[in-house]
């Protein structure tokens, strides 16, 4: 508790002492900003009239400032004008209104309107794929922006409709995927992010496949609206070998480009490895990862920075897909965190996505880094791993045997305002599934530490 009031005063302070040193007030500044666009969009009317295609632009900035206030009801009448003039001027189904839908689609979702955004969505999906005039980038990037609307509401709208969210997210994918190869061909390696994104979002669907509930059954269905359902353990099955296709499909781009990238090929035996580890394979993942070091180090790859990039085990899987050696250490080295007392033995971080999808990643692209997170709601672990080994524990309701999870842990320090038992800090930890620590190639004991970072 003194902690956070030690917290809290020197955040106070810290404000007190910009204002009072003639620094910008972040509220004062967005307020001005708000002034700014009503002026604008008044001296614009009454110049060209309350239904000018001129109009839709300073609508616009006025929305969006009134949004980042969290004013949603002001910004969707706005928006609602703004969309009723470009129909007039324009006609029903213009590229315009695709942008001014994709606001209210964001403007419903932030204020929790999540009936309304589902109906908004809908119909940008019927207008994507029914009135396109166009295939390019633009397109490419809306569908991947809608997927990923779908995957905000895994986390967001009612629990019973993450499984819709999960269908329609893949299946705009799918549309994405497809529109993409016929654009750029099968081979191009702006394919990669889309292939991955897939890849993840089946992980997602296996967690929720196993925690059970509403979603569980949605995704055992065997079509939509069906009440047969499929085993738990053939969907699983299914979502495997899914993903080993996306695999396979991530090989296939970076074999048959125009010049073949023996790296790359390589890293995606890693995340074969990987994946096999996520399905509980533990003998293919062993041999697999022998066979990822020997392919990199034939490409090319440094055996130290082979053996840097494995020294230590990883939380699966991967935020995304990287291509070469020194990428992946790079970005592994900026998401190690340090303590200023012990700054020779960095820690792994880790943040919750949801409380709705509790235990892994969130699937959507945000700018700031597991370890740029803000120190509260956390608890700090060591651990021990037995390489790639077997755990049999109760996991929601069931007991189940899975590969390469921790054996055993301590909790080193916490950060809550109301603590939870210890038991539950330690199922958090239990639940995450890693890469093990691999010596060229092979997996070996090991021990580390992790900031784990709940969902508020």
């Amino acid at each position: 508790m003194n902690k956070l009031l030690s917290t809290v005063l020197a955040i106070f302070l810290g404000a007190y002492i910009e204002v009072a040193s003639g620094q910008t007030d972040p509220a004062s500044q967005s307020v001005d900003e708000l002034a700014r666009a009503r002026t604008l969009l008044s001296d614009r009317r009454d110049r060209l009239g309350p239904m000018d295609a001129g109009l839709i632009e300073p609508i616009e900035q006025l929305a969006d400032q009134l949004m980042s206030l969290n004013q949603y009801d002001e910004a969707h009448d706005l928006l609602d004008r703004a969309m009723q003039i470009a129909r007039v001027q324009n006609g029903l189904y213009t590229e315009l209104q695709r942008g001014l839908l994709t606001k209210k689609i964001d403007n419903f979702a932030n204020r929790g309107d999540w009936d309304s955004a589902r109906e908004n969505m809908e119909h940008l999906h019927w207008l994507y794929t029914q009135k396109s005039v166009r295939v390019d980038q633009a397109l490419i990037d809306d569908l991947m922006n809608l997927s990923q609307v779908h995957l905000k509401g895994l986390a967001e709208d009612n629990s019973y409709m993450q499984g819709y969210h999960f269908r329609k997210s893949a299946q705009i994918r799918w549309i994405a995927q497809g529109v993409a190869e016929a654009l750029w061909g099968a081979a191009d390696e702006r394919l990669v992010p889309i292939v991955y994104e897939q890849l993840r979002q089946l992980h997602l669907q296996t967690v929720a496949l196993y925690r059970g509930g509403a979603t569980s059954y949605a995704l055992r269905r065997v079509a939509p609206g069906s009440e047969i359902m499929r085993d738990r353990g053939d969907v699983n099955e299914t979502f495997y070998v899914t993903g080993l296709s996306f695999i396979n499909k991530l090989y296939t781009i970076y074999a048959q480009g125009e010049v073949p990238n023996a790296e790359a090929m390589a890293m995606t035996q890693v995340y074969l490895a990987d994946w096999h580890i996520l399905y509980d394979q533990p003998q293919l993942a062993t041999k697999t990862y022998r066979q990822a070091y020997r392919e990199l180090l034939a490409a090319g790859a440094d055996a130290s920075h082979l053996n840097e990039l494995f020294s230590q085990p990883m939380v699966i899987p991967d935020t995304e897909f990287y291509v070469s050696v020194d990428m992946a250490l790079t970005m592994q080295q900026n998401k190690l965190g340090t303590q200023e007392e012990d700054a020779l033995n960095p820690y792994l971080s880790f943040s919750e996505w949801s409380s709705a999808l509790p235990n892994v990643r969130s699937p959507i692209s945000d700018s700031a880094t597991e370890t740029q997170k803000l120190d509260s709601n956390f608890a700090l672990f060591s651990f021990s791993l037995a390489g790639v080994n077997r755990v049999s524990r109760w996991y929601s309701h069931r007991y189940v045997s899975t590969v390469s999870m921790i054996e055993q842990a301590e909790i080193l320090a916490h950060y809550f305002e109301a603590p939870p038992e210890e038991l539950q800090l330690l199922e958090k930890l239990n639940s995450l599934t890693f890469r093990p620590k691999l010596v060229d190639g092979e997996p070996q004991q090991a021990t580390g530490r992790l900031k784990y970072h709940f969902a508020e």
